[in-house]
C-alpha cells in the first residue's frame, strides 16, 4: 500500500450511524462503539431528526461527535459525515412512491456544509451528483460541471486533507477527467459513487468500472458507496482491492429479521446463537419478541461483527483477478439466485424501475421500531 493509503484512520468497512435521529444508537451497547474504526453519518439524518438531544447539544455550542463522546462514543474513532443525498432519493423512490405519496426533499450545499461544521467531523464527503448509464451526453456534462463547483465550495470551509472526492462516470474518459480535477485540488482520498444503479444497469460494466478506477487511484484510498448485498464483500475488498465501504445493508438485513451466517442472510428462527458466541448472539434468546429494540440491537451487533469478520479476512489477502458475476454465481445467498444469468439487454432493468423497489434502511428501521412499540417483550412481562 501506499503511504496515503496507510495513513488514513479508516476501517474497511463503515456503517452508517444514525445516532442523530435514532435513540439507541445513543445508548449502550451501539454508542461504545468498538466494532469498527469509522463510522459514517449523513447531514440528512440532522434535517430529518426531531430528537430534543441534537437541539441540546446544537445549542450548548458542542460538536455532534463532542456530544456523543460524553455519552461514551471513543473519542479516537472517526466520524465521516456524507451529504445523505442518495437516501433522500431512494427514499422519494421508494416506500412513499408506491403508497402514491410525493416526497420533496432537498438540501443545498449551504444547509450540508452547515450540517458539517456542526458535526466536528473527521473526513468530509464532497456533495456529488449521480451519473446514471441512461444520461445523455449533455446531462452528464452538467453533472461533471456540478461536482467540480461542488468540490470547489467544500474545499472553502474544508482542507483537502479532510476531503473525500466522490468519482463518477461509467467511462474512462468522464472517469479520469474527475479524478484529474480532484487531485489538481489536492484530493488524497477518493471514493466511488453511483454503484448501486449501475450494479442493477449491467454488472459487466460495473466490473470494468470498478477495475479502471482502482488502478487510477492505485497510490490513494478509495471508497466505495453502496453494498446492495453482503456477499459482494469479498468481490469489492479482495477481487478489485477497495479500501472500505460503508453500508446501510446490514442495518437493513436486520429489520428485515436476518441472521448472518458468513454472508449468507437465514431467517433469525433458523439461527443458533449459541453457536456464535460474539457480543451480540450472548444477549439473544430466542424467547424474546424478535420484534422488540433490544432483541434488534443484539442481533444488529452480531451482523456488524460478523461483516467485519469477513470483510477484515478478505482485505488481507492481496487483490485477485475474479468478475463480480463469479461472485454472485458463488455466493451462498439464496437472494442472489436470480442473478446468476447474465442479464440480457432485454432484461436489463432501468433506474426508474428499480427505483421503486429500494427502501432506505431509516425506512425498514422505522417500521421495525414502531411494530416493537405495539407489542410487549416477554421479558418485561410481569
Amino acid at each position: 500500500m501506499g503511504s496515503v493509503r496507510n495513513k488514513m484512520k479508516l476501517s474497511h468497512l463503515i456503517p452508517k450511524n444514525h445516532f442523530c435521529s435514532f435513540l439507541l444508537f445513543r445508548q449502550e451497547p451501539l454508542i461504545n462503539w468498538t466494532y469498527t474504526k469509522a463510522v459514517l453519518f449523513t447531514a440528512y439524518d440532522i434535517y430529518r431528526s426531531t430528537d430534543f438531544w441534537l437541539d441540546e447539544t446544537i445549542n450548548s455550542g458542542s460538536t455532534l461527535k463532542e456530544g456523543l463522546v460524553e455519552l461514551g462514543f471513543p473519542r479516537g474513532n472517526t466520524l465521516v459525515a456524507d451529504t445523505g443525498v442518495f437516501e433522500m432519493e431512494a427514499k422519494k423512490a421508494g416506500i412513499a412512491r408506491n403508497l402514491g405519496i410525493e416526497v420533496d426533499i432537498e438540501l443545498t450545499n449551504k444547509q450540508i456544509f452547515e450540517a458539517y461544521e456542526l458535526s466536528g467531523a473527521d473526513y468530509f464527503v464532497a456533495p456529488d451528483e449521480i451519473i446514471l448509464p441512461q444520461d445523455s451526453q449533455t446531462e452528464i456534462i452538467i453533472k461533471i460541471g456540478k461536482i467540480k463547483d461542488n468540490l470547489l465550495e467544500l474545499l472553502e470551509v474544508v482542507p483537502a486533507s479532510k476531503v473525500i472526492a466522490v468519482i463518477q462516470g461509467h467511462s474512462e474518459e468522464v472517469i479520469s477527467d474527475i479524478y484529474d480535477f480532484h487531485r489538481e485540488q489536492g484530493i488524497s482520498c477518493f471514493a466511488m459513487g453511483g454503484v448501486i444503479p449501475l450494479y442493477f444497469h449491467s454488472k459487466d460494466l460495473l466490473d470494468s468500472v470498478l477495475k479502471y478506477v482502482r488502478d487510477l487511484t492505485k497510490k490513494h484510498w478509495l471508497h466505495i458507496f453502496g453494498l446492495p448485498r453482503v456477499s459482494l464483500l469479498q468481490y469489492y475488498l479482495h477481487d478489485i482491492g477497495i479500501d472500505s465501504v460503508d453500508t446501510s445493508s446490514l442495518l437493513y438485513i436486520t429489520a428485515r429479521r436476518r441472521y448472518l451466517i458468513g454472508s449468507k442472510g437465514v431467517q433469525v428462527r433458523e439461527a443458533v446463537f449459541k453457536d456464535c458466541g460474539c457480543e451480540g448472539c450472548k444477549n439473544l434468546d430466542p424467547k424474546k419478541s424478535t420484534r422488540s429494540s433490544d432483541f434488534f440491537v443484539n442481533l444488529y451487533l452480531h451482523n456488524i461483527l460478523a461483516a467485519v469478520k469477513l470483510g477484515d479476512n478478505f482485505a488481507s489477502h492481496p487483490p485477485g483477478q475474479s468478475r463480480i458475476d463469479t461472485k454472485i454465481e458463488n455466493s451462498q445467498d439464496p437472494e442472489t439466485a436470480q442473478q446468476k444469468q447474465k442479464p440480457k439487454s432485454s432484461d436489463i432493468v432501468q433506474t426508474n424501475n428499480i427505483s421503486i423497489k429500494w427502501m432506505t434502511a431509516e425506512e425498514s428501521l422505522a417500521i421495525t421500531m414502531r411494530d416493537g412499540e405495539k407489542e410487549t417483550p416477554p421479558d418485561s412481562q410481569n
